[in-house]
């Protein structure tokens, strides 16, 4: 599907997953009691911020960049492409949402975290292989890279939480 997205449409399914992905790590880190699992969920919300608003200075810093000027978009055709790409990256960004209104469960909120991550980092794999422009490239390089280390992230705290409760590696 992302061979047929342009430029501009690959920067706006960036936005919104940045987006998503800060609004429910915002809320885990909140919600977190534990120290360890509270850090974690706040240094990706903080990673998240940072890579929505590295999206928005891409596009200005490229005339033309990888999309609209932000003060261009329309948010009924942001919210239009983000649904044709609407796969297992959005299907567990809805998730991501309603998991955000239940009661806490950090075994569950790090896996869903680490299933995003995951596609996050194949979305931008593949939004960089279909680019030709070159400050887009390293812009998505530098996305996979960050993503890849997230899912490092929630991996290590993930296996530690399931050691504390006497599961150990066993179940993935």
């Amino acid at each position: 599907m992302i061979q047929y997205l342009n430029e501009d449409e690959v920067y706006r399914v960036g936005l919104c997953i940045e987006q998503a992905g800060l609004e429910f790590y915002s809320k885990m880190a909140e919600k977190a009691e534990d120290p360890q699992t509270k850090r974690v969920f706040q240094r990706l919300a903080k990673d998240e911020k940072a890579h929505y608003a590295y999206f928005e200075s891409m596009q200005m810093k490229t005339a033309g960049g990888m999309g609209a000027a932000p003060v261009e978009q329309d948010e009924d055709v942001s919210r239009y492409v983000c649904s044709i790409v609407d796969g297992g990256i959005f299907r567990d960004l809805r998730e991501m949402e309603k998991l955000g209104r239940m009661t806490f469960d950090p075994e569950s909120a790090l896996e869903l975290a680490l299933r995003v991550e995951k596609d996050a980092v194949l979305y931008y794999t593949e939004a960089y292989k279909a680019n030709k422009k070159r400050s887009a490239r390293e812009a998505l390089a530098r996305l996979v890279a960050e993503e890849k280390s997230h899912v490092v992230q929630i991996s290590k705290r993930l296996e530690a939480l399931r050691k504390q409760s006497g599961r150990g590696e066993g179940k993935r």
